[in-house]
Formats: C-alpha cells, structure tokens, sequence
C-alpha cells in the first residue's frame, strides 16, 4: 500500500515553493488528526455519517499531497455514498483509522526529514 507518493509531493514543492511546504503539510496532517478523533467517537451511526463528510473532502486534499492509500480509499467510499450503496460497517470505520494513521506517520516523518 503507497501511502505518499513522493513524485506527487515534488511537484507540489515545484508549484508552491519549499519553503510553503511545512506549513501546508503541517495543516495536512492537523486534519488527518482530527478525522482520527471524530472518526473514534459517537454510535456507529454517528462513525459511518462524519466518515461520508470526511471522504468528499479527502478525496481532494489526500490526492492534492499524494495521499494514495487515503485518497483511493476515500474515493471508494463516497462512490458507495453516492451510488446508496454504502452500509454501516465497523470495519470500514476501521480501515479508515488504520488509513489515517499510516498516513499520518507517514507524513509526519516526511516532514522531520525535511527539516
């Protein structure tokens, strides 16, 4: 599973500049961050509703930083949403965490690397 695609990240770099690239990768992963501690709390019900808000706006920002895991997984999802296809199921919940979290390392040691 490719969680950075780090050619993605270089052409960012190209576009934005190295020096803006800290701070956007840094609010990046604030948000992963924060999907990870909506996506633990609430009834599975609640889960399932904040993980469909959370994969439209994924599938942007996971792809725009090379995200590939995430941004797939994410684009899967609000397919199932939009086709009505989409079941209330703990283990997608969990799948996602999982998700958010390789990503998360992933990203954050990429930054420490940088520095």
């Amino acid at each position: 599973m490719k969680f950075m695609n780090r050619d993605k990240l270089e052409q960012l770099t190209r576009e934005i500049g190295q020096d803006n690239i800290p701070t956007l990768l840094g609010i990046f992963t604030g948000e992963l961050v924060t999907y990870q501690t909506q996506l633990s709390k609430g009834d599975l019900a609640e889960k399932m509703t904040y993980m469909k808000e959370i994969c439209h706006a994924l599938k942007s920002s996971a792809a725009s930083f090379g995200a590939e895991s995430l941004c797939e997984f994410a684009i899967d999802i609000d397919a199932q949403v939009k086709g009505g296809k989409l079941q209330e199921d703990q283990s997608k919940v969990d799948r996602m965490l999982e998700n958010l979290s390789e990503t998360h390392t992933c990203y954050l040691e990429f930054l420490e690397s940088i520095k």
